[in-house]
C-alpha cells in the first residue's frame, strides 16, 4: 500500500482553511503548523516542499501559492490514488462490519440467580433423542432470536446436567 502524507486525510478542510485566510497573505511557520495540524518540523518540512522563502529571516510561502499548488495535488493522480485507496479500505471495512454484525445474535442467558433449565426442564419446543445407531435434534422456533435463545437455553442445560446429556447421546443396544 502506497504511504501519502498524513494531511491527505484533512486536504479539502486545509484548502477551506486557506481560501478564509484571505486577511494573510503569506504563510509561516505557525500558520501552517495550524493549518496542517501538524508538528513544527513538518510545518517547516511542508513549507520547504511548497517552496517557501526567506521574508524577513523567517520561512514564508504566499498564500496564493499554496492554494494553487495544493488545487493541483487535489486535481492530480496521486490524490486520486489516495482516494481510490481509501474507498477501498472503506469498502472491506464496510463488508467486514456487515459479516461480523451477521454473526452476532442478541441471546439472553440465565442469570445467576435465576432458574437455569436442567436438560428435563426443557420446553416442549426442544426435542432431542438417540435411537438405535442416530440421534434426532429438533427445534421449534418462531425467529431467529428465539432459535438462538432456545440453542443457548439447550447449552446451559447441557452443560449443568453432563452425565445426562452424555447419557442420552450414547447409541442404544
Amino acid at each position: 500500500m502506497a504511504r501519502y502524507p498524513e494531511w491527505f486525510d484533512r486536504l479539502d478542510t486545509v484548502l477551506e482553511l486557506i481560501r478564509h485566510a484571505d486577511h494573510l497573505e503569506w504563510l509561516g511557520r505557525k500558520e501552517i503548523q495550524a493549518i496542517f495540524r501538524c508538528s513544527e518540523r513538518d510545518s517547516i518540512r511542508l513549507l520547504h516542499r511548497f517552496g517557501a522563502e526567506e521574508r524577513d529571516d523567517l520561512l514564508s510561502l504566499p498564500r496564493q501559492t499554496l492554494l494553487t499548488k495544493l488545487e493541483a495535488i487535489r486535481s492530480g493522480s496521486t490524490y486520486a490514488a489516495f482516494q481510490r485507496q481509501r474507498l477501498g479500505v472503506a469498502t472491506l471495512l464496510h463488508k467486514a462490519h456487515t459479516e461480523a454484525a451477521t454473526r452476532q445474535f442478541a441471546v439472553q442467558m440465565p442469570t445467576s440467580g435465576s432458574h437455569r433449565p436442567s436438560l428435563q426442564d426443557l420446553p416442549t419446543t426442544i426435542k432431542w433423542r438417540r435411537e438405535t445407531t442416530s440421534g434426532r435434534f429438533e427445534i421449534i422456533y418462531r425467529d431467529g432470536s428465539d432459535l438462538m435463545q432456545q440453542i443457548a437455553e439447550f447449552l446451559s442445560a447441557a452443560g449443568l446436567d453432563r452425565e445426562k446429556f452424555w447419557e442420552g447421546t450414547e447409541p442404544t443396544e
